[in-house]
């Protein structure tokens, strides 16, 4: 056998030695191993370009409409003859009107009729959102710029009017449910109320305009500021202007969309309706900046008078948060004041609290901007860019806050949900409770009886007396 081995790796050897005589290289196999090898430098290059492509079509993909928003600006600072008013596109027919029919049309279109019949009985939920949002807010923010008036605040008065204006302006149409939803709020009540706001808005914005508008002219220490924001409210005007612009198309599109509701859904993906929507307000933004640009009315703003309605509006979405969450949770000290189970009864849960929070705070471009082309139309064109401005920061920087927000309201309600599961189980099966503390205390006799037995052993050994097997017998080396 030995012999037979022997042969075999001599010929081996040989065979080996063959084929390096004939210039072959012996073939070495590799069993249960994988030879990697590394990628050459250019697809490295090309892994690197598709790596950074990905990241670039993400962030543009989730903020498209910050970017272009900075883009409309920029393209009416550098052609503002292009979207003014009597411009090349005619943009106080085509934008002013167009535009705005398209974005509440394809509202009407996006607001589902069913969600709404849900939560449409849920009274005192609606009534708390829309008083804080176009009660408390605007009230608040009215009284504030007056006493900054009274003091002579170094901030260019129109800004600071446009500020009031957009505390005026109801709720968002589509981001405040689209926050909430993703903080895993209560979606249906944000629906709701984003479109109940904002029919209500066509009626009391125009008049909380047309209040504030005569003390803040009379208490503004700029004497421009009379002659560019002043003047009476034609009422009976705004109101039909925006009752064809933004309340008819709203009916005509939830029309459409009960009569046909699969195909509008259907429709509405297919050709990205949303963002459509997103685009004509870009064109708002656009058209509004070229006016102000075109009859210089961004002159004698300042950029420390961007700067404070930039720190003005962070200050105002994080305070008008945390009423719309105090309001919503009612909370007390328990410790100090007991269960008061009537106050108990008239707080929110955790998800109507998420929409009570975006749908409270948050201020909406799409109905604001229309609104003062409306109010100031026959007024100096360019005044209405720098009205608007106030309203188009608190709506770049609602969206920042508010995803910031989304995070952390998520994980409060995972909690909360988590905290009610506990205790339902509880509820449900209290011997479980009662288990786990006998099972407990079993284990701690277990664990004193053990330690005495311990002991006794100890004992027993030392006196020649061993237990094994629970048997006793004497050691007779120990005695």
């Amino acid at each position: 056998m030995t012999m037979l081995k022997d042969a075999s790796f001599t010929s081996d050897v040989t065979f080996s030695k063959q084929q390096q005589h004939l210039g072959k290289q012996p073939s070495t196999s590799f069993s249960g191993r994988s030879v990697s090898v590394p990628p050459s430098p250019e697809i490295e290059r090309i892994n690197k370009i598709n790596k950074y492509k990905s990241i670039a079509k993400s962030i543009f993909l989730k903020y498209w409409f910050l970017l272009g928003l900075i883009v409309a600006i920029l393209l009416a600072w550098g052609f503002p003859d292009v979207g003014r008013k009597n411009g090349y596109v005619h943009a106080e027919w085509s934008i002013k009107w167009g535009a705005v029919v398209i974005i509440f049309l394809i509202s009407g279109l996006s607001l589902r009729t069913k969600i709404l019949a849900q939560t449409l009985l849920r009274v005192r939920l609606h009534l708390l959102i829309q008083i804080i949002n176009l009660v408390l807010i605007p009230f608040f923010v009215f009284g504030l710029i007056l006493l900054f008036f009274k003091l002579h605040m170094p901030v260019n008065s129109l800004l600071l009017i446009g500020v009031v204006i957009a505390a005026s302006t109801p709720t968002t149409v589509s981001s405040n449910v689209v926050m909430t939803k993703n903080a895993n709020g209560n979606e249906a009540s944000a629906l709701m109320n984003a479109a109940l706001g904002n029919v209500i808005g066509i009626f009391v914005s125009p008049a909380l305009v047309s209040v504030f508008q005569g003390p803040l002219i009379a208490a503004s220490p700029e004497d421009e500021s009379a002659n560019t924001a002043g003047g009476s409210v034609d009422f009976g005007m705004v109101l039909k202007q925006l009752g064809l612009t933004v309340l008819l198309p709203l009916v005509v599109g939830q029309l459409i969309q009960i009569a046909f509701t699969e195909p509008v859904a259907k429709f509405k993906v297919k050709y990205r309706l949303s963002d459509v929507s997103s685009f004509c307000l870009l064109l708002m933004v656009w058209s509004v900046f070229s006016d102000a640009v075109y009859a210089g009315s961004f002159s004698a703003v300042a950029g420390k008078d961007i700067a404070a309605v930039v720190i003005l509006n962070l200050c105002f979405y994080i305070l008008f948060s945390l009423v719309s969450f105090f309001l919503a949770r009612l909370p007390y000290p328990k410790s100090i004041c007991g269960q008061l189970k009537w106050l108990d009864g008239l707080q929110y849960s955790r998800e109507d609290t998420v929409a009570v929070m975006f749908c409270g705070a948050t201020k909406t471009v799409a109905m604001g901007v229309p609104l003062i082309n409306v109010l100031y139309q026959k007024g100096d064109p360019g005044t209405i860019g720098v009205l608007s401005t106030p309203l188009l920061l608190y709506h770049v920087e609602q969206l920042i806050l508010g995803n910031i927000e989304v995070e952390i309201l998520k994980k409060w309600v995972a909690r909360g949900k988590r905290r009610l599961e506990e205790q339902q189980r509880i509820n449900e099966n209290p011997e479980d409770e009662d288990d786990d503390d006998t099972g407990s205390d079993q284990q701690q006799t277990n664990t004193i009886t053990s330690a005495h037995s311990n002991r006794d052993e100890e004992n027993a050994y030392d006196s020649g007396v061993a237990r094994l097997d629970g048997e006793v017998h004497y050691d007779p080396h120990k005695i």
